[in-house]
């Protein structure tokens, strides 16, 4: 039986070296004088379908920089992008398809001279001395994700496809054939076009240069679930699987449903721990704030305001704030349900609000900022944060706000005209402060207002360029309250339906 398994994985390796010299990943040389090789490893995974995978894997922990490796980084797409290109899929019934690279890092070509040792088990007895330098990136290499971005980025760029300036991650082509978005997250590829037969051609052409695995119609991505009604202009998505799982990891599935992210009277317990916490505790928490954070940032922004504040506190905390960690578990496993829906049949467009509290007054008096921006009858980006300065008026906490909000109007219309669209209209921005709407639509400098740091000023601009405009809105309506602050149950039901969440 171990004789049949060690069989199993000499097998998988072998398959990984036949690869990789199909591939010319490396030419057999002399060490030169002065060179140090890296060493490399195997790296074994028996798959849930029973395949037995190997992969040879680089310590490039033990490279030099300057000389096995300069640059190393590699752009991702955002969730906030996803999240608009799916809003505008469900407006304009796109077509979405997936496509995977396979070893994807393999095919990055290589600036600098890297030595390797023959890897272990499959020395060359003819020349057990001699070193592999290598001619394409191999997992494990600081510089393999950057090489294998550079390569692809130059294959798009043939194919007369354009970065966007906005989002690295994210390319463009319109042309006669009508359009088609490429988003690039590693080796994930997913592509969007407006014509399923442009949509096919560009895989075709894709699968032509490298070794793909054709998804077909996207149902997830990096763990977000996405479910389309297309013939009600409907997309959703939700991570109840991912939620599962982490409720589960951390030893809270039998733990009582809450309706609130936070409970009453949580405040009291936000403050900063004045003992050392354990080496235990403090793994353990980062882990769980970590876990709730991808939560938040991929598809419910009801518990931004919770994992904002506890996430301050991840260095040393005390046993309240793991309690109330695991407390934001118990919400989600009540809400796992919970998803974002799309909905192209109506809507009123993009707009947003924004919002702040005024001074955390048991830590540092530094007020919480927060903005929501919705299309397509859904939030597609939100935001709460701590703002870094303390403010003397509520009035100067919502006026840095609209600037921080005002910020991500101007990136949201400098990325559609990216994409082709003509935005005429300012965005709508929601405030419930009238004397921060008041500052920000008339260019004064009062007695008050005199001290505000000038990158705050750029609301008046985006104003007068008529990027955006301002409305003053009850606090009762606004939105991104929720942000800012906990709610009582009643109050998150309609804090939730309102950004979409169903």
């Amino acid at each position: 039986m171990e004789s049949a398994l060690a069989d199993d994985w000499k097998e998988a390796c072998q398959y990984e070296i036949d690869a990789l010299a199909k591939n010319g990943t490396w030419t057999l040389v002399e060490l030169p004088s002065g060179r140090k090789a890296i060493k490399s490893k195997w790296v074994f995974k028996h798959k849930a379908d029973g395949r037995f995978c190997a992969w040879l894997v680089a310590k490039g922990f033990t490279q030099i920089h300057g000389i096995d490796y300069d640059e190393t980084f590699s752009p991702v797409a955002r969730f906030k992008s996803l999240r608009l290109l799916l809003a505008l899929a469900a407006l304009e019934d796109w077509e979405i398809h997936q496509m995977d690279v396979k070893s994807a890092f393999l095919n990055g070509l290589l600036d600098e001279e890297i030595y390797m040792e023959q890897p272990q088990g499959f020395i060359d007895p003819d020349h057990p001395h001699k070193v592999c330098l290598l001619q394409k990136a191999i997992y494990g290499l600081k510089q393999a994700s950057h090489a294998w971005n550079q390569q692809f980025h130059s294959v798009l760029q043939d194919l007369h496809f354009t970065r966007t300036r906005s989002d690295a991650g994210v390319y463009h082509r319109q042309d006669d054939g009508g359009t088609l978005i490429i988003i690039l997250y590693v080796n994930d590829i997913t592509i969007l076009g407006d014509n399923l037969k442009n949509v096919e051609k560009i895989k075709t052409t894709l699968s032509n240069r490298y070794e793909m695995t054709d998804l077909g119609e996207i149902e997830s991505y990096l763990g977000v679930r996405i479910k389309r009604d297309r013939s009600n202009k409907r997309l959703e998505i939700d991570q109840s699987r991912y939620i599962l799982e982490i409720v589960d990891r951390f030893g809270l599935s039998d733990a009582h449903p809450v309706c609130t992210p936070l409970p009453t009277g949580a405040d009291m317990f936000l403050e900063k721990y004045n003992e050392q916490a354990s080496t235990a505790d403090i793994k353990l928490y980062q882990r769980i704030i970590g876990s709730l954070l991808y939560v938040q940032i991929g598809t419910r922004p009801d518990i931004s305001f919770a994992v904002s504040r506890l996430a301050q506190y991840a260095s040393n905390p005390s046993p309240h704030h793991i309690r109330l960690a695991k407390y934001v578990l118990s919400y989600l496993k009540g809400t796992s349900d919970l998803k974002l829906v799309y909905t192209g049949g109506s809507g009123d467009g993009l707009y947003s609000y924004s919002d702040s509290s005024w001074g955390d007054v048991l830590n540092d008096w530094h007020s919480t900022a927060g903005y929501v921006f919705l299309l397509a009858n859904a939030t597609i980006s939100w935001c709460s944060r701590k703002q870094k300065t303390t403010t003397q008026s509520t009035t100067e906490a919502e006026y840095m706000s609209l600037a921080k909000a005002g910020n991500q109007s101007a990136w949201y219309q400098m990325f559609l005209e990216e994409l082709g669209y003509e935005v005429r209209d300012p965005i709508p921005l929601h405030g419930d402060n009238n004397g921060s709407l008041r500052l920000a639509l008339n260019p004064v400098t009062e007695r008050k207002s005199k001290h505000i740091p000038i990158r705050y000023h750029t609301i008046r601009d985006y104003v007068e360029d008529e990027h955006i405009t301002l409305i003053l809105t009850p606090t009762a309506e606004m939105l991104a309250d929720g942000l800012t602050k906990s709610f009582t149950k009643i109050k998150l039901s309609d804090f939730v339906s309102g950004l979409g969440l169903i």
